[in-house]
């Protein structure tokens, strides 16, 4: 797939996110569940990288399969469930063009999946395919960032230096087309002492909540609510992490 997205940095992504605790993620999930009165037994997970955000709900014994953009994230995601011997299956597809042979009674998508879709056409036609694949009366959960409003927007450049490798990032946040640009440069300590150096450059869009609100409906969704993100407090749009509940 080309310009694929971590295509280098899936070796340490794991390392990078150890600090995001993803059983709190799938607890947040069914608190909501339980709030709409959902008990669904099929989950797919979109863009779900390295399958961190996957594994909590195989273990709690939903059916669960995962989507990610990228061939190494899923490569460990893969690894990762064989070794704890999860039946999760994987599929390597695009938001944009995702086509799946079974329907769910559950879409989650977090980790800013639908902030990385900075055409709105093309978010209009991930709604679309998103509904899709679910059955009637399926949630779709989903995570919007709003970069604009985080403190740090402006221009700035920040330094983690881990256990065999040291990661800096540049971001920069252009307010005439919303979006937030990130440049990753990493320094990762091989076997033989010597240091590889890579690069890798993300962008995410920040999406006016009114128009995912448009694009939901068109799409056949009936939005439930929005929160702010882990907490059933209703957001007016207006927060830097916002979670979404929409209905088939």
């Amino acid at each position: 797939m080309d310009n694929e997205p971590y295509l280098n940095f899936a070796s340490i992504y794991d390392q990078i996110m150890s600090g995001v605790d993803y059983e709190a993620w799938a607890d947040y999930v069914e608190d909501l569940l339980n709030h709409f009165g959902k008990q669904p037994k099929s989950i797919v997970d979109l863009a779900c990288g390295t399958g961190a955000s996957t594994f909590p709900f195989s273990k709690r014994d939903y059916k669960v399969t995962g989507v990610d953009i990228s061939s190494q994230m899923l490569k460990r995601a893969s690894r990762v469930a064989s070794e704890q011997t999860l039946k999760i299956e994987f599929y390597q597809q695009d938001l944009r063009q995702l086509n799946l042979p079974e329907k769910y009674d559950l879409a989650l998508l977090f980790q800013d999946g639908l902030n990385y879709i900075v055409d709105e056409k093309d978010l209009a036609q991930t709604f679309l395919n998103v509904n899709n694949i679910l059955n009637p009366g399926a949630l779709f959960i989903f995570d919007l960032t709003r970069p604009s409003l985080r403190p740090t927007h402006n221009s700035s450049t920040a330094w983690a230096d881990e256990e065999g490798f040291t990661l800096i990032w540049d971001s920069s946040y252009k307010a005439e087309v919303e979006i937030w640009s990130i440049k990753l440069t990493v320094f990762q300590k091989l076997d033989n002492g010597l240091y590889k150096k890579y690069q890798e450059s993300h962008c995410e869009k920040d999406h006016d909540p009114e128009q995912v609100q448009k694009l939901i409906a068109a799409a056949g969704f009936k939005l439930m609510g929005i929160y702010k993100s882990f907490s059933f407090s209703t957001s007016d749009g207006n927060d830097v992490k916002l979670t979404f509940v929409v209905q088939k």
